[in-house]
């Protein structure tokens, strides 16, 4: 039998009867490669390409040995290529530079490749088709001397306990794919104002002293900045200082007791339209001397001929904290007419028609706080325009 080579290491194997008195020196190759198989290290250098590990019957080559320590410089990812139909095991070190990962694996067999990030050591093996990882577990205890990095997410099935300090860079996220459902935490002393961990025991303690609204009247709550919004409701019993702040207080209802020291209101403090009652009675000459405008002439607001600042087709903003109101006046040869829209609604339309000299059209519409107003003259010129604020 001639002499043959086996398939993964590629040892000889002498046939009966061969290398008479020379087979001793084909044995101690044989062992040679057998330890480079077992406890070589290669260093290979890449070079932005795919590297091909030499495979040699019966001489030293790349591919038999155990380590690979894979250097260089890859601007990318690149692959080394191991033999195909050769089974074997390898520890890979990739100490390229660049940044980038490297992937293993066979190459005219469609097998699976395993990448390894930059600056890793992994083992992997190969069956001669595809290539895989070969620490995906530990079967028992697994302990970690050293700092531990999860690039991944990091899905414990059992009991993690960790004896020292265990920080977390990136978002932590306590579902139950990581942690449990309801996961605990210490609770840190009454009072801590730490950046510690807030449990729900910690919170309700915290709180739990204020008690509602209604238990406060006797501690006399001040605010004493600030703004307060959207307040609804029967206020009865609600006492207001000097009420500086009450500017934003736009849905206020009920009774107050008394407003910057039972004088009334101010103008600053009653802009945000805070209608409130002390138990006088409000009417419209007490409010506009406070300067609460209620719009349409009820306190004060006054007709202004803006003719001149007006332009048929112009879209304008009742920009004043009340409705408005508009009248105008067009002229024209024939058939003049005004169309009005508020917040681009249709609202009405108006045409005069006189047979004679001359023929006119006008309107007059009520504009509420914030929207929006267009007069369209159509066939005619602006003769007046006023608006009541």
């Amino acid at each position: 039998m001639a002499s043959s080579y086996t398939t993964s290491l590629k040892i000889q194997e002498i046939g009966n009867g061969e290398q008479s008195g020379v087979w001793g020196s084909t044995t101690n190759t044989n062992w040679t490669l057998i330890e480079q198989a077992v406890a070589g290290v290669q260093t290979i250098t890449m070079s932005n390409s795919n590297y091909t590990l030499t495979n040699l019957n019966g001489v030293s080559d790349e591919a038999r040995n155990m380590v690979l320590v894979v250097q260089g410089t890859n601007s990318g990812i690149y692959q080394v290529i191991i033999p195909a139909n050769q089974p074997k095991m390898y520890v890979i070190y990739n100490n390229t530079t660049g940044g980038y990962a490297i992937t293993i694996g066979t190459t005219g067999v469609g097998g699976t490749l395993i990448s390894v990030p930059n600056g890793v050591t992994a083992q992997v093996y190969t069956d001669g088709t595809n290539t895989y990882s070969a620490q995906t577990g530990s079967a028992g205890n697994f302990l970690v001397n050293g700092n531990l990095s999860v690039t991944g997410n990091q899905v414990d099935v059992g009991n993690m306990s960790v004896g020292g300090t265990f920080g977390v860079t990136g978002t932590s996220s306590l579902a139950a794919t990581s942690f449990s459902v309801s996961p605990t935490a210490p609770t840190p002393t009454t009072g801590d104002n730490s950046t510690k961990v807030a449990t729900t025991a910690f919170v309700a303690t915290a709180t739990g002293s204020l008690g509602t609204m209604a238990s406060q009247n006797a501690n006399n709550v001040a605010i004493t900045g600030g703004t307060i919004n959207g307040v609804t409701g029967t206020n009865s019993g609600m006492t207001v200082g000097t009420a500086t702040n009450a500017t934003n207080a736009t849905n206020v209802t009920g009774t107050v007791g008394t407003a910057n020291g039972g004088t009334g209101l101010t103008s600053a403090g009653a802009s945000g339209h805070l209608l409130v009652s002390n138990g006088s009675t409000w009417t419209s000459a007490t409010l506009a001397s406070s300067g609460v405008k209620l719009g349409l002439g009820i306190t004060g607001e006054v007709w202004n001929n803006v003719t001149g600042s007006r332009s048929s087709g112009t879209q304008y903003t009742n920009t004043n904290g009340y409705a408005i109101a508009v009248s105008a006046k067009g002229t024209g040869s024939s058939s003049p007419s005004i169309d009005v829209y508020v917040n681009g609604v249709y609202v009405q339309g108006f045409n005069w028609q006189f047979n004679g000299a001359g023929a006119h059209s006008g309107c007059f519409t009520i504009v509420p706080t914030g929207a929006t107003y267009q007069l369209n003259f159509n066939s005619s010129g602006i003769d007046t325009w006023a608006e009541l604020y």
